[in-house]
């Protein structure tokens, strides 16, 4: 497919007000390439290559790391939890075949990615509005899984506020709810931010444990070879299936009964 020109070359504003905090917009480079990225309430959470000819390719490393589910699985139909400028969905459609339904709370989100992180030009590139391969949804994560009965293969998770989790869906009763919207031997791969060993690893500790009530086999990667040892805080990917697995730079992770169990209030 020739694709054409980029048609998002407008000046973004820095700052934008949001219903659920403040976004920034920035335009550096990484890497030597020139790149925009998006803040929410202070922390980076997306990004987009500037260039045209990689517009659609993944700026952040954890984000690569939602490959990892096509080991595994012929992926036909995949829930994004969390689009903020939209990396991975452009990724995705971009590179896969499958169909993808995206979940953002703030409405805001699409406005910006369709303005200013080439969301328009991947809806005019790859025919979406034909083909429905790739599905905008502004709502609570949580209360579009309580009303749709639809399966996925795959559900990613990128969903923060800022730099802090959304709690509401590290829960037992959230992974519950996931677990039921995946089809059998389906894949959840979540975006956790923490520690895995030592001083502030409960969190990640407890995010496993939690998961671990309802998905047989958990695993932990790290999404930068700087992190292999899992003392650093970063981005971790959590990987869970009903399937054993075997995901590539998995680090070793042990429940335990004194580990808290996430529920809702």
């Amino acid at each position: 497919m020739e694709r054409s020109k980029s048609r998002n070359s407008s000046i973004p504003p820095e700052r934008i007000e949001s219903e659920y905090g403040y976004i920034q917009i920035e335009d550096t480079t990484s890497r030597g390439e020139p790149v925009r990225l998006y803040r929410h309430n202070g922390a980076f959470s997306s990004g987009t290559f500037l260039r045209d000819e990689k517009k659609y390719e993944i700026v952040f490393d954890y984000p690569k790391k939602y490959e990892e589910a096509f080991r595994f699985l012929s992926v036909r139909r995949a829930l994004m939890i969390g689009g903020a400028a939209y990396q991975y969905p452009k990724y995705f459609i971009s590179h896969h075949e499958g169909v993808m339904d995206v979940v953002e709370i703030d409405p805001e989100a699409e406005i910006i990615a369709r303005k200013w992180f080439f969301l328009d030009d991947l809806y005019e590139d790859f025919d979406l509005y034909t083909n429905r391969r790739l599905n905008c949804i502004t709502a609570d994560a949580r209360e579009f899984l309580a009303a749709t009965d639809q399966k996925y293969d795959v559900i990613f998770n990128d969903a923060f506020s800022g730099s802090s989790p959304v709690m509401k869906l590290a829960t037992l009763e959230a992974a519950k709810a996931i677990h039921e919207h995946l089809n059998e031997n389906g894949i959840y791969m979540s975006n956790a931010i923490g520690i895995l060993y030592g001083e502030g690893s409960a969190f990640l500790k407890s995010l496993i444990a939690t998961t671990h009530k309802v998905f047989r086999h958990v695993y932990v990667l790290y999404t930068n070879p700087e992190d292999r040892d899992g003392t650093t805080r970063g981005n971790y990917m959590m990987m869970a299936s009903d399937q054993a697995l075997e995901p590539s730079d998995r680090l070793k992770c042990h429940v335990s009964r004194f580990d808290t169990i996430f529920r809702d209030e």
